[in-house]
């Protein structure tokens, strides 16, 4: 798997294209940031891209069962280059907040299509043994871009000439899509029996419906997603950039930085989930949500009880870094699980339902950690840390019932 030329163009179009988005959205937020400084329209702009994504998400799956992923590849990243060309003269105009919110919507309505359609590729062209491996690969490459992209863009970054970064995104996604289209992906093709577009939907949505009534495994991980999401995920993608910009004030450069340190803590999570893959089991799961838990909860050191604020900065990134690494490494388990378990043919559906029900919470979570960081004082943060490391934690424990129902080689038996 790993010579072939075919999985090489698939990395590499996925290193260019994340490199691309990655980029895009640390500039916008640390833009948006910068503009308004509030936590609340940050938390509103952030949430826009959530929205965009829910959206699309239930028809994500369908496209991605029905048509040729390469296809499907080439013209997502075509639209990320129209939609950077489309910020790039946003920043030249005066409602620029308004446009930077329709963008940015824009932008999550095509990322919806990027998981499902990556995911269920991925077994087309890789043996059945290699899929554990190809994921944690594709996952390394796209966090190998989440660091590059911050780094890069925190040290070019000008808040007068914020225009130069997004023409450079267009040039990232130009060489995606040169990858993609030397891509040869197996295209699985179905049967219409001259159904209308409505009919055709409405049975595909009718058949993975029926499908999970039967895997209620794969619904109860889209809870846990769900509830993590609402409770973790969301704190620190509001919470954690507005009290580093904002109230600790630091620079651009460390705020590039944290942003890659983050990222580099995901990386390490899919490295980490390459080498031990073999050896994690369902209580491997239910042991990293705990340790997570137990790093959030660390928050409330660097966050209340340190004076030097260099320090208590590093301390916190360096904190939430282990706990995404942690979270990673569950998260792939997750997916290589889906992967091997769900029907061929449904990939691509359960997949999207998979992703419709954890990014939902965010959203949710984004808009209420938004109104939360206007009113709440320091201390008042510290307290909001403990109730939620206390909401997690249970939230594990429920977890450990659930992933005792999976297997961790369970072959596909079912096409």
């Amino acid at each position: 798997m790993i010579k072939e030329k075919n999985f090489f163009l698939l990395v590499g179009s996925q290193l260019f294209s994340v490199l691309g988005t990655t980029i895009i959205q640390f500039v916008t937020s640390l833009y948006v940031l910068d503009i308004t400084r509030s936590a609340l329209l940050f938390s509103i702009i952030t949430s826009l891209s959530i929205i965009g994504r829910i959206v699309c998400l239930p028809f994500c799956g369908i496209l991605a069962d029905r048509f040729s992923k390469k296809r499907l590849m080439i013209i997502m990243d075509s639209l990320y280059l129209m939609l950077a060309v489309g910020l790039l003269l946003a920043t030249q105009l005066e409602k620029v907040l308004l446009l930077l919110g329709i963008l940015t919507v824009l932008m999550g309505m095509v990322s919806a299509f990027e998981t499902p359609v990556v995911q269920s590729a991925i077994p087309l062209i890789c043996s059945q043994q290699d899929i554990p491996q190809a994921n944690g690969i594709i996952s390394s490459i796209g966090m190998l871009g989440n660091i590059v992209g911050p780094v890069a863009a925190g040290m070019i970054y000008r808040f007068d000439a914020v225009y130069q970064i997004f023409a450079l995104c267009g040039g990232l996604f130009l060489f995606a899509i040169f990858c993609e289209c030397l891509l040869k992906v197996p295209y699985l093709a179905r049967a219409t029996e001259n159904q209308t577009a409505k009919e055709i939907v409405i049975g595909d949505l009718k058949e993975v419906t029926l499908y999970l009534k039967k895997e209620q495994t794969i619904v109860k991980i889209g809870l846990v997603a769900f509830l993590l999401n609402l409770f973790i995920s969301s704190f620190i993608q509001v919470m954690i950039p507005f009290i580093a910009r904002i109230q600790m004030g630091v620079s651009e450069g460390q705020f590039g930085l944290m942003n890659a340190c983050f990222a580099g803590g995901s990386l390490l999570g899919t490295l980490l989930y390459s080498l031990l893959a073999k050896k994690l089991t369902h209580d491997s799961i239910f042991k990293g949500l705990m340790l997570a838990s137990l790093m959030f909860c660390g928050l409330v050191f660097p966050l209340g009880l340190m004076q030097n604020g260099n320090v208590a900065f590093w301390l916190m990134v360096g904190l939430v870094t282990i706990l995404l690494a942690t979270v990673t490494i569950v998260s792939v388990q997750l997916i290589v699980y889906i992967q091997m378990r769900a029907k061929q043919t449904l990939l691509g559906r359960v997949m999207s339902f998979i992703m419709i029900i954890s990014t939902l919470a965010v959203p949710l979570g984004q808009m209420i950690y938004g109104l939360l960081g206007e009113v709440l004082s320091q201390k008042a943060i510290l307290l909001l840390i403990l109730v939620l490391t206390a909401i997690t934690l249970s939230i594990s424990w429920y977890s450990r019932s659930v992933f005792k129902e999976m297997t961790a080689t369970l072959p596909q038996t079912e096409n």
